[in-house]
């Protein structure tokens, strides 16, 4: 990939409209979204692109057949789902980099249907076992399967990749490698002015956090804490010999996601509190169980890969997005739980609208980081320890 990178080995340092901390799909979409309307913005990723939680995704975009507790998290949703099709588009035409974007659809077993007031998933077309065999000759679905067309999927990992490049091909500068220490503050302690990192000082009028687990610790530095709950996901990749899935099974606890080259995803475990990357014996014994329920053919399907990620949840399975109040000039998108990809694009037409007109007003207090941000002592080195060896920002 073509990267813009900017580097301050020689000292220098280099003023911004806003710097976004982390460059998974979250602070990648805002950092593009920015710089198309005019912000000078600077981009920093501690690894590379989609090395966290956004690389391990499933890539589900599913606003209808997820269950949300809230409905201003519904209501999100189904506006972030609407512009995926358009940013596909525009990030092919840009970049060159088709971002895996199919539209076939989503079949929901009987039992998984959620049950939101004003979800279109119960209007949809009940498909019976005759026609699956049909459609779908390999599942096994004696009830029959709701179709949902509504509900796109992607390749995540292609996703972050598009739009880090596009946003450097706007002219967002980049800086990989480059972790963040500390922030930096105006004379008066009264206003974040930029950050300390690896390579040197960065400044800026806004700093946006879009740092997932790590924003825990980057707020311990200044005696705030913001909880997060880490749930570690694992899943597995499996081939086979020609088509035996082309609508992504969306289950209570499984899922299976057709990709190219007849290779089938399968996802995920959800283990709170868990932030190792290895992937338990156990949890692909799980998994392809639980997809053998409904595609018994998986079990003659060749093993390819398996892999696992981070996902950043909150305790109250809502994200953080908006101002740090006491901090001025300091703001957070983090905290998708598992459903980054679903939420990148509007998170980032939300949070860029923010920064721009300075004012929060179009975003739902529930989403406030202030419901959860405490003053507290800086964190243990044993938190600290803990939360660095996630290797994600987002």
């Amino acid at each position: 990939m073509n990267r813009r990178m900017v580097h301050l080995s020689n000292g220098k340092t280099n003023h911004y409209d806003v710097i976004v901390v982390g460059a998974g799909v979250i602070g990648a979409a805002l950092a593009y979204e920015l710089v198309q309307q005019g912000v000078k913005v600077a981009l920093l990723e501690k690894n590379q692109p989609a090395s966290g939680a956004s690389g391990a995704a499933g890539g589900m975009l599913a606003a209808h057949s997820e269950h949300f507790a809230h409905q201003e998290l519904y209501q999100l949703a189904l506006y972030s789902q609407s512009l995926y099709s358009k940013l596909a588009t525009d990030l092919l035409e840009q970049t060159g980099i088709d971002i895996g974007l199919r539209t076939e659809g989503f079949l929901l077993p009987m039992t998984a249907v959620p049950t939101h007031t004003d979800s279109k998933v119960d209007l949809k077309e009940w498909w019976s076992p005759s026609h699956l065999a049909q459609v779908e000759p390999y599942i096994h679905a004696p009830s029959g399967m709701i179709y949902n067309p509504d509900e796109p999927q992607l390749i995540p990992a292609l996703l972050n990749q598009a739009l880090v490049q596009a946003a450097i091909q706007y002219h967002v500068d980049f800086y990989p490698e480059t972790e963040v220490y500390r922030l930096l503050h105006s004379q008066k302690k009264d206003h974040i002015t930029g950050v300390i990192t690896n390579q040197g000082e960065i400044h800026a009028e806004q700093v946006v956090l879009t740092t997932g687990l790590c924003t825990q610790q980057l707020l311990a530095t200044e005696q705030y804490h913001l909880p997060f709950v880490p749930v570690k996901g694992e899943l597995i990749e499996v081939s086979t010999p020609s088509q035996y899935l082309g609508h992504t099974i969306y289950g209570e606890g499984i899922y299976m996601i057709p990709k190219s080259d007849y290779r089938i995803w399968i996802g995920a475990t959800s283990k709170p509190e868990r932030t190792d990357t290895t992937v338990d014996i156990s949890a692909i014994a799980q998994l392809l169980s639980g997809a053998e329920q409904f595609l018994p053919a998986v079990g003659s399907a060749t093993f390819e890969r398996c892999w696992s990620g981070i996902r950043p949840g909150t305790p109250d399975e809502l994200p953080y997005l908006g101002q740090i109040q006491p901090l001025a000039g300091l703001w957070t998108a983090s905290g998708h739980y598992r459903n980054g990809m679903l939420l990148a694009a509007g998170t980032a037409k939300w949070i860029a609208e923010a920064l721009i007109n300075n004012h929060t007003v179009h975003i739902p207090d529930c989403f406030s980081p202030e419901r959860a941000l405490r003053k507290s002592k800086s964190l243990s080195t044993k938190s600290l320890s803990t939360i660095e060896g996630v290797s994600t920002w987002n």
